[in-house]
C-alpha cells in the first residue's frame, strides 16, 4: 500500500505506507475514495502552523473493511465503512461534557489520502448496500455542518443567511431547509449561486449590493434571524452582522487564515442582542446523523461533486480546491476498489 505524502509545503511524495499493528479492538480498512477539505490544502500551502510535517492528510473517506481484532463484534471484512479517523479520548473534561469535538486527548488515524487506516471499532460506520461511495465521503463535512446548524437553534419560520456557496455553504443550506428556516444565499460566482437554488435556497442575493442592504431588501426591512459565514473572512462576518435581526444569531463557522480581527460595534450587538459564536469539528452523534440523512437522501451530496482525480494527481486536486474552482473534488484512492 501507498501514500501521498506531504512533507513540506507544496511538496507531495509518492511513499509506501506503513501502519502499526492492528489491535484487539483496531479495524483494517482499505480507502476506496476521499474528498478534499480546504484544511488539507492550507497544511499543503503551509498555512497550518498546528499541523507538522511529513503527514498524510486527508480525512473525508469511504472504504471497505479488510481484518478486524480479535474483540471486534460490530463489523467484518467486506463491509463497507466510513471510518471516523479523529479519535477521541471519551474521558477527558471536554468529552464528559458532551465537546467530544475538542477532545483535550485527541488521536488521530493515518491519513486518508493513504490507501488504508486503522482505527477503533467504534470510529467505524457501516453502510447500506444501496449508499454511493462518494455520497458516503461528505459524512464528515456534513457532521461538522449538523453541529454548527443545531448551535443556530433554528426555528420554523426563520430566516437563514448563508455566506459563501461552496460544498460546506450548500451542506448548510441543506440543513437550514431541513429545520424549516427559510434561506437567503450570498456568493460572488453566480454559478454557485445557481446551484444553490437548485438544492433548494429561496432567494440568491445579488452579489452586486451590499450585503446588509440586499438582506434587508430581502426580509421587509428586519433582518436575518440567523447567519452561517461559510468563507472564511473577517469583512463577511462583520457584514452578516450588520444584516441579522433582533435576536439574531451567528456562526463563524470557516476558519479565517491568516488570523485576522474582528471589527464589530459592541452596541450592534449589546441593543439587538445578538449571539456571535462559533462551531467546529464533530461529535460521534453529529456523525451517526450525516450519515443517516445522507442515506436516506434527505441531503444531496453528489451535486456538489465537480471534480474526481486519481490520487497520485493529488496535487492537481488541491490547486482546484485553492483556486476555487468547482466545488467538491473527490479522490480516487484505490481506484479498483469499487463496489
Amino acid at each position: 500500500m501507498y501514500a501521498m505524502v506531504c512533507t513540506a509545503p507544496f511538496t507531495l511524495e509518492w511513499q509506501p505506507l506503513h501502519l502499526p499493528p492492528l489491535g484487539p479492538r483496531d479495524v483494517l480498512i482499505h480507502l476506496s475514495q476521499t474528498g478534499i477539505c480546504p484544511s488539507d490544502v492550507r497544511v499543503y500551502v503551509g498555512k497550518s502552523s498546528s499541523t507538522k510535517l511529513p503527514k498524510i492528510l486527508g480525512h473525508e473517506t469511504v472504504g471497505q473493511v479488510v481484518e478486524v481484532g480479535r474483540e471486534v463484534v460490530s463489523v467484518k471484512p467486506g463491509q463497507w465503512v466510513v471510518p471516523d479517523g479523529i479519535i477521541k479520548c471519551g474521558c477527558c473534561a471536554a468529552c464528559r461534557k458532551a465537546r467530544s469535538n475538542k477532545c483535550q486527548r485527541v488521536r488521530y488515524a493515518s491519513g486518508a489520502y493513504g490507501q488504508a487506516m486503522i482505527v477503533p471499532e467504534t470510529n467505524v460506520y457501516p453502510l447500506h448496500e444501496t449508499t454511493p461511495l462518494p455520497a458516503a465521503t461528505f459524512t464528515e463535512p456534513l457532521a461538522c455542518v449538523l453541529r454548527g446548524e443545531r448551535m443556530l437553534r433554528i426555528t420554523p419560520g426563520e430566516t437563514a443567511l448563508i455566506v459563501g456557496c461552496g460544498p460546506i455553504g450548500l451542506l448548510h443550506l441543506q440543513v437550514a431547509k431541513r429545520f424549516g428556516a427559510r434561506v437567503l444565499v450570498a456568493d460572488l460566482k453566480r454559478d454557485r449561486l445557481d446551484k444553490a437554488l437548485s438544492l433548494g435556497a429561496d432567494v440568491a442575493l445579488d452579489p452586486q449590493r451590499p450585503l446588509r442592504e440586499a438582506v434587508l431588501a430581502e426580509t421587509d426591512g428586519y433582518g436575518a434571524d440567523v447567519a452561517v459565514v461559510a468563507f472564511g473572512s473577517a469583512r463577511l462576518v462583520e457584514s452578516a452582522a450588520e444584516a441579522l435581526a433582533y435576536g439574531g444569531r451567528l456562526n463563524i463557522f470557516a476558519g479565517v487564515h491568516p488570523k485576522d480581527s474582528l471589527s464589530i460595534d459592541p452596541n450592534l450587538i449589546h441593543y439587538n442582542e445578538l449571539v456571535i459564536t462559533g462551531s467546529a469539528d464533530h461529535t460521534p452523534l453529529d456523525y451517526a446523523e450525516a450519515l443517516n440523512l445522507i442515506e436516506r437522501g434527505l441531503v444531496q451530496v453528489l451535486p456538489l461533486i465537480s471534480d474526481v482525480i486519481p490520487l497520485r494527481d493529488l496535487q492537481r486536486g488541491f490547486e482546484i480546491v485553492q483556486a476555487q474552482q468547482g466545488l467538491k473534488v473527490i479522490v480516487e484512492v484505490n481506484p479498483d476498489l469499487v463496489r
